[in-house]
């Protein structure tokens, strides 16, 4: 029995306001040898969520996402003004969905961190200040 990979927690950092810049995200799940691969996601559709860590608000809530090449499973989220308007640490998720059924990724919890610093204060200082 093969066991699966150690969840990895990726990081995105950005600035308050910043809209620019998509969230690039390759989504992948083990295969039958628990090697990590992507997944194809042809035909399918994708959604993306987060979650304020501090509060447990939804900032965002399954807005669409582009796919980029669907055989190498990459996505992007382009994000709106309101999504990164507070300063503070985020939890994000891709739902790709197909026929009703629903996969969230990334799998682990708390699997997509994103921080979104503000002109004077970083995002573990506003998450520090939300929590005390």
């Amino acid at each position: 029995m093969t066991t699966p990979p150690a969840p990895v927690q990726q990081i995105h950092r950005r600035r308050q306001g910043d809209t620019r810049t998509v969230l690039p995200v390759t989504l992948q799940q083990p295969d039958s040898t628990g090697v990590l691969q992507p997944v194809n996601l042809t035909g399918l559709s994708v959604t993306f969520s987060m979650v304020n860590a501090a509060t447990n608000a939804t900032k965002v809530n399954a807005a669409s996402a582009t796919i980029v090449t669907a055989a190498a499973g990459t996505v992007n989220y382009d994000f709106q003004a309101a999504n990164v308007d507070t300063p503070g640490i985020y939890w994000g998720t891709f739902s790709v969905s197909q026929s009703g059924e629903t996969d969230a990724f990334p799998v682990a919890a708390k699997g997509l961190k994103i921080l979104i610093d503000g002109p004077t204060q970083t995002a573990e200082e506003a998450y520090a200040e939300a929590i005390a």
